[in-house]
């Protein structure tokens, strides 16, 4: 690693010629150019990662993937063109993890499921999730890719809500868009504490009250397993 990162630095900073900012603007047309793409992918996002974005450099990311730096300006045109790249693909990937087409009949096991399914998105996704929240304190369209997963998320939620509602179910009376914000922001932020600033939990007896909390505001208190409500 350390002769990689040697041979990709060496030399002048390369900027990005007509050429490329061409190809840039077209994207890969071959499968090798479509791969290379997805090699810097990669291997920005590894070292984002591990260095923060502050702290990386494009250097940086064309040593981890072994490539000359001119290629990187083929496919983009700054740090926060690819970081912005890195950060679409984690929010479509947690996005379509946290798709389902079958759900449960017990309303509990339903908000179970609801709290597994984000934990398991969330914790692969972690650590560009946070970069992508410091970014956003300086960066708008960084804020608003943030505030657009969380949006997908709470719109599910809603949907969620309105369909135990329509059973006769959950309470009628709910603000439906208030509670989906609120409760979304306890899983949201309760993650954020867990995968990103360490914080110990036991993950079961975690989304065991996750849970239990998300059922008792939505009003299916008499679906709570008993040792659940405990």
């Amino acid at each position: 690693m350390t002769a990689r990162r040697g041979r990709a630095t060496s030399g002048p900073i390369a900027v990005a010629t007509a050429s490329q900012r061409r190809r840039r603007d077209t994207g890969p047309l071959t499968d090798k150019g479509q791969a290379r793409k997805a090699e810097l992918l990669a291997a920005a996002r590894l070292v984002f990662e591990r260095q923060g974005f502050l702290d990386t450099r494009v250097a940086d990311i064309v040593a981890e993937a072994n490539v000359a730096q001119g290629s990187f300006y083929t496919y983009f045109d700054s740090k926060d063109t690819v970081f912005r790249a890195v950060a679409q693909g984690v929010i479509d990937t947690m996005l379509t993890a946290l798709h389902t087409d079958t759900r449960a009949e017990d309303p509990f096991v339903r908000v179970r499921d609801a709290m597994q399914r984000f934990v398991d998105a969330y914790r692969p996704t972690a650590g560009i999730i946070a970069l992508i929240e410091q970014v956003g304190t300086f960066t708008p369209e960084m804020r608003d890719m943030r505030l657009a997963l969380r949006a997908a998320f709470v719109d599910r939620s809603a949907r969620g809500i309105r369909r135990l509602q329509q059973d006769g179910i959950a309470d009628p009376d709910l603000d439906v868009p208030v509670i989906a914000e609120v409760l979304g922001a306890m899983v949201d932020h309760t993650c954020y504490v867990w995968l990103n600033l360490g914080q110990k939990f036991d993950e079961d007896a975690l989304l065991a009250a996750l849970s239990t909390v998300w059922a008792r505001a939505i009003g299916v208190d008499a679906w709570i397993p008993a040792r659940s409500a405990r």
